[in-house]
């Protein structure tokens, strides 16, 4: 019988898996059927949340020109993108920055910078502050960031 000595992986290539099991939206079309641009910047952040295993589901975004308005009869839609995808969170980028209207008061919001000076937004739902920033600190760990602290809006 011969003793193996335990190999330990120290590839630094390996894909860290600090996302699966997440499922997170972002906007490709708004509701009126025109697609959203988004920035290299942004497409390189999805692909970073892609690689450390979250699954990105595409949704519908509202103009930040709708209306908006709350009123009791007036889903978040924040809120609904979440409930009807069973999403854990939604994403944009500063130069749609899709969503960000519904970010009402009370929901988290937390912005991420990426190349070019652009921002790549992490939103909740009302109920979801603690994991939307367990969220942010995985997505900081993918990238292989340091994971400082994160403070939600």
């Amino acid at each position: 019988m011969v003793e193996v000595p335990l190999v330990q992986n120290n590839n630094v290539l390996a894909v860290s898996q600090a996302l699966a099991g997440r499922r997170i939206g972002f906007a490709e079309r708004f509701v009126q059927g025109e697609p959203l641009e988004h920035t290299a910047a942004f497409l390189n952040a999805l692909d970073v949340l892609r690689r450390a295993g979250a699954q990105l589901v595409p949704v519908l975004a509202q103009r930040s020109d709708d209306s908006l308005l709350f009123d009791l009869q007036t889903r978040n839609e924040i809120d609904a993108h979440v409930s009807e995808n069973r999403l854990d969170a939604l994403v944009s980028d500063s130069r749609s920055a899709a969503f960000h209207a519904a970010c009402w008061t009370g929901y988290p919001v937390h912005g991420e910078p990426l190349e070019e000076g652009a921002t790549v937004w992490f939103y909740g739902a009302r109920w979801s502050k603690d994991a939307l920033q367990a969220l942010v600190q995985e997505y900081r760990s993918a990238q292989g960031l340091m994971p400082a602290p994160v403070q939600l809006q």
